[in-house]
């Protein structure tokens, strides 16, 4: 494991939760490396946001690029970490409903309702 690895690896498990974390390093050890060391190592370390704020516009990106699969390691992380609460992760798609249409919004509130409907069981 690299220094950037170990310094990145904590914000991948705040970010998708342990569940989350395990499904991407299962699915492709060498993209969450990359990921890892890049994305979180380089990019969530600064100041200008906190972990909060990353954690809104991950989501709002993620339902606006309709990535479903990524929307639910990051719904699912939100709420483990508590960056974010039930309601406000259905504000965000709310939001977002202007930018991607009804359609698309419903998908996304689908996927967070499952990962809500699962961390309630």
């Amino acid at each position: 494991m690299t220094g950037k690895y170990a310094k990145g690896r904590p914000l991948l498990e705040l970010h998708l939760g342990t569940g989350g974390a395990r499904i991407a390093e299962a699915r492709s050890p060498e993209l969450t490396r990359f990921v890892v060391e890049h994305g979180f190592a380089d990019m969530y370390t600064n100041d200008a946001l906190d972990q909060r704020a990353r954690k809104i516009a991950m989501l709002a990106s993620l339902i606006t690029s309709a990535s479903l699969p990524q929307l639910e390691w990051h719904t699912r992380g939100a709420l483990e970490s508590g960056l974010l609460n039930k309601a406000e992760i259905e504000q965000i798609v709310i939001q977002m409903t202007i930018y991607i249409g009804y359609p698309a919004a419903y998908n996304a509130m689908g996927v967070v309702k499952k990962v809500f409907e699962e961390l309630e069981a």
